[in-house]
């Protein structure tokens, strides 16, 4: 089965995970970009968690969605903003044709344990895109770093090889 990650990055640690994943199934990789770069101040960080927490959409450069026909497993890959995912996750799987896919769900977050809190961004999208007729087969929450930083790539492995991947 044609396999495709989909991922946006902001410190690089999703951008990691989705290059380790890649690695290991042979999975083309689709980064998402926002039209609009995000500032680094701590303005710019409230206001990116802010924009997720209540579920916003990016404008992107590329939606990848006519890609996307091609593929039967898509990974879908975000990084954690105040408990969410990020904008540019959003606008991606609305506007996906999921119907009939495959999909694996991956976030990293900050927290050192992201199993005691409960994913309300893999819930709501897992929700979204079986509406959309696709199944989640899988979903990993893993730990990434602290903002402004990104995770080793061996440190997710380690996390990956938990979830089976």
């Amino acid at each position: 089965m044609k396999t495709a990650i989909v991922f946006f990055s902001y410190d690089g640690s999703t951008r990691a995970a989705a290059k380790v994943l890649s690695e290991k199934t042979g999975a083309d990789i689709f980064e998402l970009e926002e039209k609009r770069k995000r500032g680094r101040s701590p303005l710019s960080f409230m206001a990116a968690g802010f924009g997720a927490s209540i579920g916003k959409r990016s404008r992107l450069n590329d939606t990848f969605s006519r890609q996307m026909e091609s593929y039967g497993r898509i990974y879908i890959g975000t990084p954690v903003w105040a408990g969410k995912a990020a904008p540019a996750v959003n606008s991606f799987v609305h506007s996906l044709d999921a119907e009939g896919k495959e999909i694996i769900l991956f976030t990293l977050q900050a927290d050192p344990e992201p199993d005691k809190n409960p994913s309300k961004s893999l819930e709501t999208f897992k929700s979204i895109l079986e509406k959309k007729g696709a199944k989640t087969v899988s979903t990993a929450r893993l730990h990434g770093a602290a903002p402004g930083k990104t995770a080793p790539a061996q440190e997710i492995q380690r996390q990956l090889a938990k979830f089976g991947f």
